[in-house]
């Protein structure tokens, strides 16, 4: 039966969350809530961080590559009006 107390990351701006808190919470007394909270949090970091290594890097076709390089570009400034 997993843990209902269990923590479970599922985005980078969720993950970035836990490490500031794990941060704060880095000098927890032992035994004390917070060194739960800490250990509960780099835990889900971790296993967040692994099932993103397992689903890989998306490849983007080189055409592609080039349709967002010209999106970055801005138009020239003209001085008609």
């Amino acid at each position: 039966m997993p843990n209902a107390d269990a923590v479970t990351i599922s985005s980078y701006e969720q993950r970035k969350a836990a490490v500031l808190r794990a941060a704060e919470l880095i000098s927890s007394s032992r035994g004390s809530e917070g060194e739960r909270e800490f250990e509960m949090l780099t835990e889900a970091i971790a296993d967040f961080d692994i099932r993103q290594h397992d689903i890989g890097f998306t490849e983007i076709p080189p055409g592609f590559m080039r349709f967002l390089s010209i999106g970055h570009q801005r138009p020239a400034a003209s001085g008609r009006r």
